[in-house]
């Protein structure tokens, strides 16, 4: 018995984690889904799908799309630079770059967003130092925009991009990099053959982190949008909370969730492309 338990250790560490998943994410993924078929008139239909069938939660939906896939290709441009400096080059600042990464995820959510406000409002940081190098004439109007939005996303969703990238370069054999040197490739050749396939596990894990999170993400469009545009996770928000409908919001975030999977698929199919290919040219 003590060698069957010993053999399946891993499996019985990560009961935990399995029940947690279950009670906390599948079981309320189901409820949403039996909540969004069900109707006090008809029974069991698809009338609150029919409710939200029209353009306007389309439009919310490509909106959120958009937005997630903007910020996940941003955030993972930046990151490799920053993820092979971690790596490589930081050596005794390695520690203490880290910590100022990671900073970020020890205040409040709230207060980190909020804050964004002081730099980016009319009489804010950013415009007084545009205002000082006269690069601009007259502040502008940063905060409440689509702009604001991209931004603190960008900023808030960057470190779930860089941390998985780092971790995969730690492990690197970095005499591949400088071999593919040695033997006259060029920067550009030797990340496209050597870096980018053997890093491709982290980059994807990063792209998908910050995928779901900007898709389904409220905080951030509610505090710096102003409330000029909707978002999948603003619109949820007010379907459960402001409107109290369930049904409707609830068929809302099965269509969002069948969406957002969808997208997830094409993403790895594209990183699969993209490893095919660049493995294949080798």
């Amino acid at each position: 018995m003590k060698k069957i338990v010993l053999q399946e250790m891993h499996f019985f560490l990560s009961i935990p984690a399995i029940i947690w998943q279950v009670v906390f994410l599948w079981l309320p993924l189901l409820l949403l889904a039996c909540i969004s078929f069900y109707s006090k008139s008809y029974g069991i239909s698809l009338v609150h799908y029919w409710n939200i069938c029209d353009i306007s939660h389309f439009k919310v939906i490509f909106r959120s799309l958009l937005l997630a896939s903007v910020n996940s290709f941003l955030c993972l441009a930046f990151a490799y630079p920053i993820a092979y400096f971690l790596a490589f080059r930081a050596h005794r600042a390695k520690d203490l770059l880290l910590f100022f990464l990671t900073l970020p995820f020890w205040v409040n959510f709230l207060l980190h967003v909020y804050s964004w406000f002081f730099v980016l409002e009319r009489n804010g940081i950013l415009n007084d130092i545009l205002l000082r190098f006269h690069i601009i004439n007259e502040p502008l109007y940063l905060a409440n925009s689509l702009f604001a939005i991209g931004l603190v996303m960008f900023h808030s969703y960057l470190p779930f991009m860089v941390l998985p990238l780092y971790i995969i370069f730690e492990k690197l054999n970095y005499s591949l990099i400088e071999s593919s040197a040695d033997l006259g490739a060029t920067v550009s050749q030797t990340f496209m053959r050597i870096t980018f396939p053997l890093t491709l596990s982290g980059a994807r894990i990063g792209f998908f982190l910050v995928f779901i999170l900007s898709f389904g993400e409220f905080l951030i469009p509610t505090l710096m949008g102003g409330g000029k545009l909707f978002f999948v996770g603003t619109l949820i928000s007010n379907y459960f909370l402001l409107d109290q409908n369930l049904a409707v919001g609830a068929a809302f975030t099965t269509l969002s969730g069948v969406v957002l999977s969808g997208a997830l698929l094409i993403a790895f199919l594209m990183f699969e492309y993209v490893y095919y290919k660049t493995t294949r040219a080798q």
